[in-house]
């Protein structure tokens, strides 16, 4: 088994130059979202040693299991399920958005890729069931809510037999609030959903809409079975997560600007020319975060830093310890213990 080194920390609290500030803002990135491969086998300990390169001991074990799986090996949002001996389900390694990044964490580690990963799978016969893959784009090459204006004045083609969007808008002087377009059924093995991530990150901890990044938008993708195991066969043959994301979109729904002639003849907008010759010629970029240390933490920095900061002078002036006993008798709930245990995961892995 391959050893793994305890990640880098995250470089928090420093100061990014005007440059580096402008790179971010002007970037799109491409990371895989949601994972399910199953492997025909009942030996679960070598799936988890090594295709996840992990060791069990760091894994907590349930007797239970979803999908008809009869128990659980988990660290965090990284789960493999188990079948019993009879069962031909064999084995399921399930990653959520979450656990994809905190993967990502191990990954690094390792000196290894999501490609380094997949060959893994494939080397123990190894069938995707589910992959996601999500476009980040901060250069913002479209609007969503233009996107949407388009499709209703259909000047969209588009292999889907269902698209529809909705968007909210806050009651205090009607400001929009973000809005989302969907493309394809939930059901079927290829669906989209593109939307405002900026106002997602917002509604979802809070952040005031004047500090709302609204050039950020998320393009998801969601592919199932047979258009899943396809789409891995093309990443390990191009080895460009986002060139193939953007081939998948391409190749489902295009824009175009409406004329005389009948909508086949139509020409390609020149934005979504644009993002499509733009994007596809990126290569993959991994977001190795602590996903959900960033996201609590930023919740926490809104919403309560600043009345803690007054019961902390409160405690100086009075001679009071309310800060430290609130602290100390918090209660943990499972989603903090896992968050604490994935961390102290990785440091004893380096």
């Amino acid at each position: 088994m391959t050893g793994l080194v305890q990640p880098p920390l995250a470089n928090r609290g420093v100061q990014m130059t005007r440059k580096e500030k402008e790179t971010v803002e002007n970037t799109v990135t491409s990371i895989v979202d949601y994972i399910r491969v199953s492997f025909k086998t009942h030996d679960v300990k070598d799936i988890i040693q090594n295709v996840l390169n992990l060791h069990e001991d760091f894994m907590k074990h349930k007797p239970t299991g979803f999908y008809g799986y009869v128990g659980t090996y988990e660290m965090d949002m990284i789960k493999v399920f188990y079948s019993k001996p009879d069962d031909e389900r064999g084995v399921l390694i399930e990653m959520s958005g979450q656990g994809c990044r905190q993967f990502e964490a191990f990954l690094t580690c390792q000196k290894k890729t999501w490609f380094d990963f997949f060959r893994e799978c494939k080397d123990k016969k190894g069938k995707f069931t589910r992959l996601d893959i999500a476009i980040d784009d901060r250069k913002t090459y479209f609007s969503i809510p233009a996107l949407c204006e388009r499709i209703r004045r259909q000047e969209c083609i588009t292999k889907f037999k269902s698209i529809s969007y909705d968007g909210s808008t806050l009651l205090d002087g009607g400001k929009p609030y973000g809005m989302t377009l969907y493309m394809g059924s939930k059901k079927s093995d290829v669906y989209f959903c593109f939307y405002q991530k900026g106002f997602e990150q917002a509604q979802k901890y809070d952040i005031p809409y004047d500090d709302i990044d609204k050039k950020w938008n998320r393009y998801e993708l969601r592919l199932k079975d047979d258009r899943a195991e396809k789409a891995i066969q093309e990443l390990l043959r191009k080895e460009n997560l986002t060139y193939i994301a953007i081939s998948v979109i391409n190749y489902y729904v295009r824009f175009v600007d409406k004329d005389e002639r009948h909508k086949r003849h139509w020409e390609p907008s020149k934005f979504w020319t644009k993002f499509i010759g733009d994007v596809g010629k990126l290569r993959l970029a991994v977001k190795a975060e602590k996903d959900t240390f960033e996201k609590s933490y930023v919740w926490l920095k809104n919403n309560c830093a600043p009345i803690m900061r007054v019961v902390l002078e409160m405690d100086k002036a009075k001679g009071t310890n309310y800060i430290s006993d609130m602290l100390l008798n918090a209660k943990l709930e499972k989603k903090h213990i896992d968050m604490l245990e994935t961390f102290l995961a990785e440091r004893q892995m380096g």
